[in-house]
Protein backbone atom coordinates (compact mmCIF):
# COMPACT_ATOMS: atom_id res chain seq x y z
CA UNK A 1 0.00 0.00 0.00
CA UNK A 2 1.68 3.72 -0.74
CA UNK A 3 2.04 5.89 1.90
CA UNK A 4 -0.41 8.46 0.49
CA UNK A 5 -2.90 6.30 0.51
CA UNK A 6 -2.74 5.86 4.82
CA UNK A 7 -5.79 7.19 5.70
CA UNK A 8 -4.17 10.53 8.00
CA UNK A 9 -5.64 13.95 8.58
CA UNK A 10 -3.80 16.66 6.02
CA UNK A 11 -3.11 18.66 9.30
CA UNK A 12 -2.59 17.78 12.84
CA UNK A 13 -0.90 21.03 14.11
CA UNK A 14 -1.70 21.90 17.86
CA UNK A 15 -3.71 25.36 17.83
CA UNK A 16 -2.04 28.50 18.64
CA UNK A 17 -0.92 29.14 22.01
CA UNK A 18 -0.48 25.69 22.50
CA UNK A 19 2.47 23.43 23.03
CA UNK A 20 2.98 19.63 22.41
CA UNK A 21 5.68 18.07 24.67
CA UNK A 22 6.92 14.32 23.18
CA UNK A 23 7.07 11.66 26.10
CA UNK A 24 8.38 7.83 25.52
CA UNK A 25 6.18 5.47 27.68
CA UNK A 26 6.40 2.03 29.58
CA UNK A 27 3.70 0.49 31.77
CA UNK A 28 2.56 -2.80 33.04
CA UNK A 29 -0.75 -3.86 31.48
CA UNK A 30 -2.24 -5.63 34.37
CA UNK A 31 -2.65 -2.39 36.36
CA UNK A 32 -4.92 -0.65 33.37
CA UNK A 33 -7.84 -1.26 31.50
CA UNK A 34 -6.07 -0.36 28.40
CA UNK A 35 -4.57 2.77 27.14
CA UNK A 36 -7.70 4.65 25.97
CA UNK A 37 -9.37 6.94 28.91
CA UNK A 38 -12.69 5.33 29.76
CA UNK A 39 -15.54 5.91 32.38
CA UNK A 40 -15.25 4.35 35.79
CA UNK A 41 -12.12 2.51 35.33
CA UNK A 42 -8.01 3.05 35.33
CA UNK A 43 -6.44 3.66 31.97
CA UNK A 44 -3.07 4.47 30.92
CA UNK A 45 -3.89 7.85 28.92
CA UNK A 46 -5.99 9.07 32.34
CA UNK A 47 -3.61 8.49 34.68
CA UNK A 48 -0.58 10.53 32.56
CA UNK A 49 -3.75 13.44 32.33
CA UNK A 50 -4.24 14.07 35.65
CA UNK A 51 -0.33 13.68 36.33
CA UNK A 52 0.46 16.41 33.53
CA UNK A 53 -2.34 18.82 35.15
CA UNK A 54 -0.89 18.28 38.95
CA UNK A 55 2.52 18.93 37.53
CA UNK A 56 1.59 22.39 35.33
CA UNK A 57 -1.42 23.48 37.46
CA UNK A 58 -3.67 23.37 34.15
CA UNK A 59 -6.86 21.82 33.35
CA UNK A 60 -7.08 21.72 29.42
CA UNK A 61 -4.58 18.90 29.19
CA UNK A 62 -4.60 16.52 25.63
CA UNK A 63 -2.86 13.35 26.13
CA UNK A 64 -2.55 11.48 22.72
CA UNK A 65 -1.01 8.13 21.92
CA UNK A 66 0.49 6.58 19.37
CA UNK A 67 -2.01 3.63 19.25
CA UNK A 68 -4.56 1.98 21.88
CA UNK A 69 -3.59 -1.02 23.70
CA UNK A 70 -6.19 -3.69 25.39
CA UNK A 71 -6.65 -4.27 28.77
CA UNK A 72 -3.29 -6.12 30.19
CA UNK A 73 -1.20 -5.55 27.39
CA UNK A 74 2.15 -3.48 28.38
CA UNK A 75 4.00 -0.99 26.91
CA UNK A 76 8.41 -1.10 26.76
CA UNK A 77 8.24 1.96 24.04
CA UNK A 78 4.85 3.95 23.49
CA UNK A 79 4.98 7.15 22.13
CA UNK A 80 2.64 10.11 23.16
CA UNK A 81 2.06 13.80 23.11
CA UNK A 82 1.00 16.32 25.72
CA UNK A 83 -1.27 19.02 24.43
CA UNK A 84 -1.00 22.20 26.74
CA UNK A 85 -1.25 25.82 27.05
CA UNK A 86 2.32 27.59 26.79
CA UNK A 87 4.23 27.10 29.55
CA UNK A 88 7.66 27.64 31.06
CA UNK A 89 8.26 24.32 32.58
CA UNK A 90 11.14 22.78 30.23
CA UNK A 91 10.78 19.74 28.17
CA UNK A 92 13.04 17.78 29.72
CA UNK A 93 11.80 18.45 33.13
CA UNK A 94 8.40 16.61 32.16
CA UNK A 95 10.11 13.33 32.46
CA UNK A 96 11.33 13.59 36.23
CA UNK A 97 8.49 15.83 37.15
CA UNK A 98 5.53 13.25 36.11
CA UNK A 99 7.82 10.42 37.05
CA UNK A 100 7.19 11.88 40.81
CA UNK A 101 3.54 11.73 40.61
CA UNK A 102 2.96 8.73 38.68
CA UNK A 103 2.37 5.48 40.34
CA UNK A 104 5.21 3.04 39.92
CA UNK A 105 3.96 1.08 37.02
CA UNK A 106 4.29 3.74 34.53
CA UNK A 107 7.04 5.30 34.09
CA UNK A 108 8.43 8.29 31.77
CA UNK A 109 11.48 7.09 30.04
CA UNK A 110 11.92 10.67 28.36
CA UNK A 111 10.53 13.54 27.03
CA UNK A 112 10.99 16.47 24.33
CA UNK A 113 9.81 19.84 23.20
CA UNK A 114 8.16 18.05 19.80
CA UNK A 115 6.52 20.82 17.91
CA UNK A 116 3.01 21.94 17.04
CA UNK A 117 3.38 19.78 13.95
CA UNK A 118 4.47 16.60 15.65
CA UNK A 119 1.54 14.32 16.41
CA UNK A 120 1.84 10.78 18.25
CA UNK A 121 -0.48 8.77 16.31
CA UNK A 122 -0.54 10.55 12.57
CA UNK A 123 3.47 11.20 12.14
CA UNK A 124 4.10 7.74 13.11
CA UNK A 125 5.46 5.53 10.33
CA UNK A 126 6.23 2.40 12.34
CA UNK A 127 5.00 0.58 15.32
CA UNK A 128 6.42 -2.72 16.57
CA UNK A 129 5.08 -5.33 19.22
CA UNK A 130 7.00 -7.76 20.63
CA UNK A 131 4.90 -11.19 22.07
CA UNK A 132 7.14 -13.42 24.62
CA UNK A 133 5.72 -16.99 25.23
CA UNK A 134 7.46 -20.04 27.73
CA UNK A 135 6.99 -23.14 27.83
CA UNK A 136 4.16 -23.98 30.05
CA UNK A 137 5.81 -25.33 33.52
CA UNK A 138 3.10 -24.01 36.21
CA UNK A 139 2.62 -20.27 37.08
CA UNK A 140 5.44 -18.64 38.68
CA UNK A 141 5.32 -15.47 40.82
CA UNK A 142 7.52 -13.28 38.80
CA UNK A 143 5.95 -13.96 35.20
CA UNK A 144 2.21 -14.57 35.41
CA UNK A 145 0.35 -11.80 33.29
CA UNK A 146 3.89 -11.14 31.69
CA UNK A 147 5.21 -13.57 29.87
CA UNK A 148 2.62 -16.13 28.39
CA UNK A 149 2.56 -20.17 29.10
CA UNK A 150 2.00 -21.64 25.89
CA UNK A 151 2.68 -25.14 26.69
CA UNK A 152 5.24 -26.68 24.37
CA UNK A 153 7.45 -24.89 21.75
CA UNK A 154 6.29 -25.28 18.43
CA UNK A 155 8.45 -26.02 15.36
CA UNK A 156 10.86 -22.76 14.65
CA UNK A 157 10.72 -23.95 11.05
CA UNK A 158 6.86 -23.66 10.91
CA UNK A 159 6.20 -20.59 12.60
CA UNK A 160 8.68 -18.63 10.96
CA UNK A 161 7.03 -20.19 7.52
CA UNK A 162 4.00 -18.72 8.93
CA UNK A 163 5.60 -15.35 9.98
CA UNK A 164 6.87 -15.16 6.54
CA UNK A 165 3.66 -15.14 5.15
CA UNK A 166 2.63 -12.44 6.01
CA UNK A 167 5.24 -9.81 5.33
CA UNK A 168 3.62 -7.32 2.79
CA UNK A 169 0.03 -5.70 2.21
CA UNK A 170 -2.28 -7.82 2.81
CA UNK A 171 -6.13 -8.08 3.93
CA UNK A 172 -6.23 -9.43 7.91
CA UNK A 173 -10.14 -9.57 8.37
CA UNK A 174 -9.41 -13.38 9.24
CA UNK A 175 -6.96 -11.82 12.25
CA UNK A 176 -9.68 -8.53 12.71
CA UNK A 177 -11.85 -8.95 16.17
CA UNK A 178 -15.40 -8.79 15.54
CA UNK A 179 -15.85 -5.70 17.43
CA UNK A 180 -13.08 -3.90 15.06
CA UNK A 181 -14.51 -1.18 13.36
CA UNK A 182 -11.81 -0.34 10.55
CA UNK A 183 -13.38 0.15 7.22
CA UNK A 184 -10.32 -1.62 5.92
CA UNK A 185 -8.36 -4.29 7.12
CA UNK A 186 -5.43 -4.16 4.55
CA UNK A 187 -1.94 -3.36 6.90
CA UNK A 188 1.70 -3.24 5.29
CA UNK A 189 3.99 -5.79 7.38
CA UNK A 190 7.26 -4.72 7.54
CA UNK A 191 8.86 -7.35 9.61
CA UNK A 192 7.46 -10.69 10.97
CA UNK A 193 10.05 -13.48 12.98
CA UNK A 194 10.10 -15.75 16.06
CA UNK A 195 13.34 -16.21 17.78
CA UNK A 196 14.56 -16.97 21.41
CA UNK A 197 15.74 -14.78 24.33
CA UNK A 198 16.42 -15.26 27.60
CA UNK A 199 13.89 -13.78 30.40
CA UNK A 200 15.48 -11.73 33.53
CA UNK A 201 15.27 -14.58 35.48
CA UNK A 202 17.17 -17.03 33.52
CA UNK A 203 14.86 -18.73 31.53
CA UNK A 204 14.45 -19.45 27.65
CA UNK A 205 11.58 -17.33 26.09
CA UNK A 206 10.23 -17.46 22.90
CA UNK A 207 9.57 -13.58 21.20
CA UNK A 208 7.20 -13.03 18.13
CA UNK A 209 8.48 -9.84 16.60
CA UNK A 210 6.17 -8.22 14.37
CA UNK A 211 5.88 -4.12 12.55
CA UNK A 212 3.99 -2.62 10.27
CA UNK A 213 2.65 0.68 9.63
CA UNK A 214 -0.52 -0.05 12.03
CA UNK A 215 -2.48 -2.69 12.92
CA UNK A 216 -6.17 -4.19 13.52
CA UNK A 217 -7.83 -4.58 17.29
CA UNK A 218 -6.50 -8.09 18.78
CA UNK A 219 -4.74 -8.34 15.13
CA UNK A 220 -1.12 -9.33 16.83
CA UNK A 221 -2.72 -11.67 19.25
CA UNK A 222 -4.92 -13.65 16.84
CA UNK A 223 -1.81 -13.82 14.75
CA UNK A 224 0.22 -15.34 17.84
CA UNK A 225 -2.84 -17.61 18.78
CA UNK A 226 -3.62 -18.65 15.51
CA UNK A 227 0.49 -19.61 14.45
CA UNK A 228 1.32 -20.86 17.71
CA UNK A 229 -1.92 -23.65 17.72
CA UNK A 230 -0.96 -24.65 14.03
CA UNK A 231 2.67 -25.03 14.78
CA UNK A 232 1.62 -27.40 18.19
CA UNK A 233 -0.36 -29.32 15.52
CA UNK A 234 2.50 -29.51 13.05
CA UNK A 235 -0.02 -27.76 9.73
CA UNK A 236 1.85 -26.70 6.66
CA UNK A 237 2.65 -23.31 5.83
CA UNK A 238 0.16 -23.49 3.38
CA UNK A 239 -2.79 -23.81 5.50
CA UNK A 240 -1.85 -20.89 7.30
CA UNK A 241 -1.83 -18.84 4.00
CA UNK A 242 -5.06 -20.59 3.43
CA UNK A 243 -6.42 -18.95 6.50
CA UNK A 244 -4.81 -15.73 5.17
CA UNK A 245 -5.98 -15.45 2.16
CA UNK A 246 -9.37 -16.95 3.11
CA UNK A 247 -10.68 -13.52 5.15
CA UNK A 248 -12.55 -15.68 7.26
CA UNK A 249 -12.07 -15.10 10.92
CA UNK A 250 -13.71 -18.57 11.83
CA UNK A 251 -11.12 -20.27 10.12
CA UNK A 252 -8.24 -18.90 12.49
CA UNK A 253 -7.29 -19.99 16.49
CA UNK A 254 -7.85 -18.69 19.76
CA UNK A 255 -6.57 -15.42 20.01
CA UNK A 256 -3.21 -15.27 22.38
CA UNK A 257 -3.58 -13.93 25.85
CA UNK A 258 -2.86 -9.77 26.58
CA UNK A 259 -0.12 -10.50 29.14
CA UNK A 260 2.51 -11.51 26.79
CA UNK A 261 2.04 -8.75 24.22
CA UNK A 262 3.85 -5.48 24.28
CA UNK A 263 3.88 -2.81 22.37
CA UNK A 264 7.86 -2.12 21.60
CA UNK A 265 8.62 0.46 19.57
CA UNK A 266 7.49 3.32 17.38
CA UNK A 267 9.70 4.53 14.86
CA UNK A 268 9.14 8.36 13.15
CA UNK A 269 11.60 7.83 10.44
CA UNK A 270 10.31 8.01 7.67
CA UNK A 271 13.61 6.28 5.54
CA UNK A 272 13.53 3.48 7.90
CA UNK A 273 11.05 1.83 5.89
CA UNK A 274 11.46 3.08 2.69
CA UNK A 275 12.16 0.33 0.92
CA UNK A 276 8.80 -1.46 1.12
CA UNK A 277 7.48 1.54 -0.18
CA UNK A 278 9.97 0.98 -3.21
CA UNK A 279 9.06 -2.82 -3.02
CA UNK A 280 5.06 -2.60 -2.28
CA UNK A 281 3.52 1.04 -2.94
CA UNK A 282 2.08 0.55 -6.08
CA UNK A 283 0.34 -2.54 -4.83
CA UNK A 284 -3.53 -2.58 -3.66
Amino acid sequence: MARCDWKRPENFDASEGRRRIGILVSYDGRAFCGWQSQDGVTTVQQTIVEAVRKLTGQSDVEVCGSGRTDSGVHAWGQVAHIEIDDCTIPAKAFCQGLNVILPVYVRIRDSWDAGRSFHARYSAMAREYRYFMKEGRGKDCFSDGLIADIGNFPSFELLNGYAACIVGTHDFTSFASSKDVCPSKVRDIYESEFFMTTSVYGEDVLCYRICGNAFLYHMVRSLVGTMVQMGQKGLPESDFRCVLEKKDRSLCGKTASAGGLYLWRVSYDAEEYMWFEEKYGNTH
